[in-house]
């Protein structure tokens, strides 16, 4: 059977973007049928102790497996063991599938995975749905944490294994992290068993992970109290779950925003559409507190609310006066139910808007990071636009002009929040500023 093996390091970067080249995992690289398969060799070395031309350590050099230090001559014997196994294996078979080559190799590298002993009621899935429902966190969290839950379901179904507290080793948290970047579906649509095709970018997988780890925590102190003790695969040694990639927060200016407000815009959906758009830059608001205010919020053209994830932890009151524009968009509607806009579903707001960007020409290029790839792209506005570019532009276009704390008290962020520094840029007309303070 037609096939390859490369031994390379594993390429990932750190949180400012420079290549990792100390303690580097070591990968087999295996193609196959249409197939890829990143197998963990269970070393790790320094970029500089490997030769890349060779594929394997440089002689007299040094890696580790976890803690131990492993010298170069066991690791290239276990690469050489890894390529001649897989040789062995492609010339006896016709037909193969990634789990078959994965349990080669765990037992070729003596990681065959043990067999389950889980006692009654602690199987993995059944500790996750406790966690689900014991768990004091906020209802944003806890549905986090469903997803994550269906993830692995899904993962379990693709990979034709029971999967088990034993049996999460780092090897398979990279494989699931490997599924959910290439091979994740999800529901087509709501109570459909149809499934398509979803690959995750890379926040969305650093949050799957995240919540896989918070829940390898309350399993692990679950069991203790039981005189159960398990491996925990996460930590110093174990997986490292992948780091959020940001770039700067892309937004419309001011001026594009009030074109789009005066716009001759072809029909009445889109009207529509342009009006909670320009509506949600005014006021800062996510798109699901916008959809549940009705006119009962307002009084004396002040907008006050409680956004909904603040409300289940520390609860912050936001009010925003209305601005001109702000009361002339809701002097066009009058319903009877008290709700201010036109509302549709977030995924059709979403597709309109691009829809709406590119009737209006709101094509500028900008620079962004893929969300999938986590590589820098360029790409038009209408392209990536969205209900909540209209939160970036509320926070954006009053940044560097007046205090954060007054532009955090109407967006709604609670005093030190890591993600309103997210979307904190310095406007092209301070750059410009600045940049005449040179000459």
């Amino acid at each position: 059977m037609k096939h390859s093996v490369k031994i390379a390091l594993e390429k990932r970067k750190d949180k400012t973007g420079q290549i990792i080249t100390e303690n580097v995992p070591l990968f087999a690289e295996i193609c196959f049928a249409g197939n890829r398969i990143y197998y963990f060799t269970g070393y790790r070395i320094n970029k500089d102790k490997f030769s890349k031309e060779a594929q394997q350590a440089k002689k007299n050099s040094s890696g580790k497996e976890g803690n131990r230090i492993v010298q170069y001559n066991d690791i290239n014997d276990r690469l050489k063991k890894i390529k001649a196994e897989l040789e062995l294996f492609f010339q006896k078979t016709n037909k193969a599938t990634k789990q078959d080559i994965i349990t080669l190799l765990d037992v070729a590298c003596k990681k065959a995975i043990p067999e389950s002993t889980e006692p009654e009621g602690f199987g993995f899935f059944n500790l996750f749905e406790k966690y689900l429902k014991v768990a004091e966190i906020s209802k944003v969290r806890k549905r986090n944490i469903n997803s994550t839950l269906n993830h692995w379901r899904r993962f379990e179904s693709s990979r034709k294994l029971k999967i088990t507290i034993d049996n999460v080793t780092i090897d398979l948290l990279r494989d699931f992290e490997k599924y959910l970047r290439e091979e994740s579906t999800r529901p087509k649509a709501r109570n459909n068993d149809e499934q398509i095709s979803s690959p995750k970018g890379v926040n969305t997988i650093h949050t799957i992970m995240v919540m896989t780890r918070a829940f390898f925590n309350f399993a692990k102190k679950e069991m203790k109290q039981n005189e159960i003790e398990i491996h925990y695969p996460f930590g110093p040694d174990g997986y490292e779950v992948p780091s959020e990639v940001y770039g700067n927060p892309i937004y419309i200016t001011k001026e594009e925003r009030n074109d789009l407000f005066n716009a001759s815009v072809s029909s009445e959906r889109l009207k529509r559409v342009r009006d909670i758009f320009v509506f949600q830059c005014l006021i800062g608001v996510r798109v699901g507190d916008l959809s549940k205010l009705t006119k009962l919020n307002i009084q004396d053209n002040i907008l006050s609310y409680i956004p909904r994830k603040t409300k289940d932890g520390k609860p912050v009151t936001v009010n925003v006066p209305l601005s001109k524009n702000a009361l002339d968009i809701l002097s066009r509607y009058d319903f009877p139910d008290g709700r201010l806009l036109p509302f549709i579903t977030d995924q059709r707001y979403n597709d309109y808007l691009k829809e709406l960007f590119k009737e209006v020409g709101l094509t500028r290029i900008v620079t962004r990071i893929n969300p999938t790839t986590g590589e820098p792209e360029q790409i038009s506005l209408a392209d990536i636009a969205s209900s909540h570019m209209a939160r970036r532009t509320f926070i954006g276009n009053l940044y560097g002009k007046v205090d954060t704390g007054i532009i955090s008290s109407m967006s709604g962020h609670v005093e030190g929040s890591r993600s309103f520094t997210r979307y904190r840029v310095a406007s092209p007309e301070l750059q410009r500023q600045a940049i005449d303070l040179i000459d």
